[in-house]
């Protein structure tokens, strides 16, 4: 399988998650919000996607690592998550900032990479995405006080949702014109 065809199957991926984020979005009411506040401290989901994002580092880590550190990358990487479900609070806004970080570095880098047509605008929108990405990261109960003004204020859902639709549209474009 060339790089371009795997490139091209990330993104198709990406775009689904981001327009499926932004239907999720755009679904969110008052009555439900109760329920679906619990979800940035799901501990269990928060474990699974802190291993995927952190399997999905260490070829990166390997790179800057020092040398005394490189046997210990994978260990770690599996054993990391664990330890985070029993000390970690908001484990799964925290998984999710990091998926939404390392998917940002991976639209800007490979659709330079590849020159894909469009660069500049999945550059933005690669940008914008890692932005909430790191201040989900950052402050982990943001998500919850985000889900909560979703339902809320209908305005700001719409907004929030026509953002992420708008993402996932920008990059199924991008992965659409890369040949």
């Amino acid at each position: 399988m060339s790089e371009v065809t795997i490139y091209r199957i990330a993104l198709t991926v990406f775009a689904l998650a981001v327009f499926c984020a932004g239907v999720w979005t755009i679904r969110l009411r008052s009555e439900v919000v109760e329920k679906v506040e619990k979800y940035p401290r799901n501990r269990l989901w928060g474990m699974i996607l802190g291993w995927w994002a952190l399997i999905w580092c260490v070829p990166h880590a390997a790179a800057v690592s020092p040398g005394f550190l490189l046997p210990w990358l994978w260990p770690l990487a599996l054993a990391v998550p664990v330890a985070c479900y029993f000390f970690l609070d908001y484990l799964l806004a925290r998984a999710v900032g990091g998926l939404m970080i390392l998917s940002a570095y991976f639209l800007v880098h490979a659709t330079f990479e590849h020159h894909a047509p469009g660069a500049a605008i999945a550059a933005v929108t690669g940008w914008m995405w890692g932005l909430a990405g790191i201040w989900i990261s950052g402050k982990p109960a943001a998500l919850r006080d985000w889900i909560r003004r979703c339902c809320a204020n209908g305005g700001f859902r719409k907004i929030s949702a026509g953002l992420m639709m708008l993402f996932g549209a920008v990059i199924f474009i991008v992965m659409t014109l890369t040949r």
